[in-house]
């Protein structure tokens, strides 16, 4: 069996296992404070385990479950068959290219995903082209350190720790680069990940809407995505 199933096969089996004591700690409360705000049509990028699917409320009405991951897809589909969710169809989408028409979903989950996607601003391209005006992304994100020691660590174990964690970055910075492709962020969180080692446990966590504009900001937006960010 080639590397690259061994490694995707033993992330996928041990995922919620690793992850227990952080998700009792405070990953499921904040999961289900922020996705009570989803609402209609909703694709969830990375759905990796299915964890997010309890806290989906009734004003959801249809559920796309986007893993590029086969191992992870068979805990997906063993989750919604359990809770036999008729409203989900899963995927095996990429955050950078979703076979979905422009403006598809009223809502955008992205939990513990952003960290790990080949390309951080083409994803959020991809999730800007998906929204409908006015939806919104939902995200959870652990971040780059704000502590020059840690930041230091960070940078020194990524690779060995992107290796181990499903190409896992440690230093993505979410937050501007939510907003610097066209997404308004309208609420936003910075919690320590209880549990968490500390070059892992820096996290923001919110909202940030898909705003309705004229022609002339269109092009303004446009002018702003194209231009090098500083």
């Amino acid at each position: 069996m080639p590397i690259q199933k061994i490694r995707s096969y033993l992330i996928a089996k041990s995922y919620d296992y690793a992850m227990r004591n952080t998700e009792k700690n405070c990953l499921h409360g904040w999961r289900q404070e922020l996705l009570s705000q989803a609402s209609g049509d909703l694709l969830e990028i990375g759905a990796g385990t299915g964890v997010n699917l309890p806290h989906y409320p009734a004003a959801v009405t249809r559920i796309v479950l986007s893993e590029p991951d086969a191992q992870m897809r068979k805990s997906l589909k063993r989750k919604t068959a359990q809770m036999q969710c008729d409203r989900c169809n899963i995927t095996h989408w990429g955050a950078e290219a979703a076979d979905a028409a422009d403006a598809s979903f009223d809502t955008i989950v992205s939990t513990l995903v952003l960290c790990s996607v080949p390309s951080l601003d083409n994803s959020l391209k991809e999730i800007y082209r998906l929204l409908r005006p006015n939806g919104i992304l939902i995200f959870l994100e652990h971040i780059i350190s704000d502590h020059p020691q840690i930041l230091i660590w960070q940078r020194r174990i990524e690779p060995f720790w992107s290796l181990c964690a499903g190409d896992c970055r440690l230093t993505r910075d979410t937050a501007p680069a939510i907003q610097a492709n066209g997404l308004h962020i309208e609420q936003i969180t910075e919690s320590p990940m209880s549990g968490a080692p500390a070059f892992v446990c820096r996290t923001i966590r919110g909202t940030a809407r898909k705003r309705p504009h004229t022609d002339k900001e269109s092009i303004a937006a446009t002018d702003k995505l194209s231009s090098p960010v500083a």
